[in-house]
């Protein structure tokens, strides 16, 4: 759904509806919702959707946990959360049978949740089939964009790195681009006082792009406990 933005506000809920309207017009049987800019393995459809004809293709499917992992800060996100699954890695039977949100909620995924029983899955043990990407930029889905969310760190990258393989050269390419062009993901950091002898880090981001933060420069402050 590539289409220039419309208005100022977010709008993935509304390309989700544009695209589920024209697969069910296109009788169709189900959609899977995928994101451009997050990471998926080579096997990941084949196995969504044979772990959805498993399950007697329910008319919500996917996977019951989330990895987000935020390029420009290194920092990773595990959440497991049985019964619902996160938007991008979410199947659908259609005709779709729920109401939609309006156009502007970043929240599809806990719209689904609270409106149909939603069967999901974990990944294989062996190996994280699609890693949510975060970075800030545009205008973004959910709360995960924004770095004062709960990520961890420290190997996060080495297992960033390990999950998508060759990948990474796609990856750096686009961390290299957002330090060298947009100004995005630069970062300083700085000590402040240990709290319970545990010391903490002060993150600040910078995005200097027009563009992207309106024509005024935007700096984020971000605390890690």
């Amino acid at each position: 759904m590539d289409y220039v933005p419309e208005s100022g506000a977010k709008d993935i809920s509304q390309r989700y509806k544009r695209g589920v309207e024209q697969a069910a017009r296109k009788r169709y049987e189900f959609v899977v919702f995928m994101e451009d800019d997050d990471w998926y393995h080579p096997r990941y459809l084949e196995w969504l959707i044979t772990s959805w004809k498993a399950k007697n293709k329910p008319d919500f499917f996917g996977v019951g946990e989330t990895y987000y992992y935020h390029h420009g800060i290194g920092g990773l996100i595990h959440m497991k959360h049985q019964g619902r699954t996160s938007m991008f890695c979410t199947l659908a039977k259609l005709p779709w049978k729920i109401s939609w949100p309006q156009d502007h909620n970043p929240f599809l995924d806990m719209h689904i949740h609270k409106q149909s029983q939603v069967i999901t899955i974990p990944f294989p043990t062996t190996q994280t089939y699609a890693i949510g990407i975060k970075h800030g930029i545009g205008k973004t889905g959910g709360g995960g964009h924004n770095g004062r969310m709960s990520y961890t760190f420290g190997g996060k990258k080495e297992w960033f790195y390990k999950q998508i393989g060759a990948d990474r050269n796609f990856y750096d390419s686009i961390l290299s681009d957002m330090k060298s062009i947009s100004g995005v993901a630069q970062t300083q950091t700085t000590n402040i006082p240990k709290v319970n002898a545990v010391s903490r880090r002060k993150i600040t981001i910078t995005n200097s792009n027009p563009q992207l933060s309106r024509g005024s420069l935007k700096v984020k402050g971000i605390r890690r406990r």
